[in-house]
């Protein structure tokens, strides 16, 4: 099960800590034996609302980026029914490809070349991003500033 950079991936029945649902996840790397993937929440998230926009919104010590609802970002058209966010703190997920060929995935669309570079740029610049992230990052970036 293998998913190019930018895949937006819902995960039907996925189990959290305290309860089981369906769940929106991105794909920002794939390998040959795994998928690193970023989680969505949709779940309001404290910050000034009067700061909602898409793309990056910072308050304080919080750094999301924002998907508006309605709003375009899938090369097919894809957009989120509610405002979604991925938090830049410590949300990158990594699956085996065997692992995720055990859930219930369906494939929704894949974000737009500048979707995608946004939202992981914006990852990037974080100042709480792990070194080994931002060497995947930059990968990103670069494989897909050179592609026409």
């Amino acid at each position: 099960m293998n998913f190019d950079t930018g895949s937006i991936l819902l995960i039907k029945d996925y189990k959290l800590p305290t309860t089981i649902k369906d769940k929106f996840f991105i794909v920002i790397g794939a390998e040959s034996n795994e998928a690193s993937l970023l989680s969505m929440t949709t779940t309001q998230v404290y910050f000034n609302t009067s700061l909602l926009k898409h793309g990056i919104i910072q308050d304080r010590n919080l750094s999301i980026y924002c998907f508006q609802k309605d709003k375009v970002i899938g090369e097919n058209g894809f957009s989120f029914r509610k405002n979604t966010f991925v938090s830049h703190y410590s949300n990158i997920h990594r699956f085996e490809n065997q692992k995720l060929s055990t859930l219930n995935v369906e494939y929704m669309d894949c974000l737009t070349k500048n979707e995608v570079l946004e939202l992981v740029y914006s990852f990037y610049k974080y100042k709480g991003t792990k070194n080994k992230h931002k060497k995947l990052f930059e990968k990103i970036i670069s494989d897909l500033t050179k592609q026409n």
